[in-house]
């Protein structure tokens, strides 16, 4: 097979412009990352233990956040349950068996709602004491966050094991 000059050219323009296109697309998503890491804030005499929630904006667009929940888990569950209740609700997660709070039940601020903009973050402490009240009736000291946008796209974290301190 002989291909010559402007055959092989008219191939390369197709897939250069094919691949252009769906990197567009890509970037053209609003996402949302959301990490969970344990720290402190303030000064000297007041400072505050627990775990920062941080929500990231990596995309090229502003994302509107409507609401940032904690999940606990408070039933155990086997994969089977999983997967049947996947393709129940027509979600490739299922948190079955967790429990979402809403902060505002603990009296702590997330700040939502909240325009983010590109390249930015927000952040939220969860102080300990509000911890142990939420995994009060849990059945193990693992939390995930939620964040719900504005047209309903719910994003999670990975599940974070909190440690017991002396």
């Amino acid at each position: 097979m002989d291909l010559k000059l402007t055959e092989f050219l008219a191939i390369y323009g197709a897939v250069l412009s094919s691949f252009v296109f769906l990197w567009n697309v890509l970037k053209s998503r609003r996402k949302v990352a959301v990490k969970l890491i344990y720290g402190l804030e303030g000064e000297e005499d007041d400072i505050k233990t627990g775990v920062y929630v941080f929500i990231k904006n990596p995309s090229a667009q502003v994302v509107h956040i409507s609401g940032l929940s904690i999940l606990h888990p408070w039933r155990k569950t086997n994969i089977f349950k999983v997967i049947l209740e996947s393709i129940k609700h027509r979600r490739w997660f299922s948190t079955y068996g967790w429990v979402h709070s809403s902060l505002s039940l603990y009296k702590v601020d997330d700040g939502c709602p909240i325009s983010i903009e590109p390249g930015h973050s927000h952040k939220v402490l969860i102080p300990d004491d509000v911890l142990s009240e939420i995994l009060e009736d849990s059945v193990s000291r693992e939390i995930m966050a939620s964040v719900q946008e504005q047209l309903w796209n719910e994003t999670c974290s990975k599940p974070f094991e909190l440690q017991e301190f002396q």
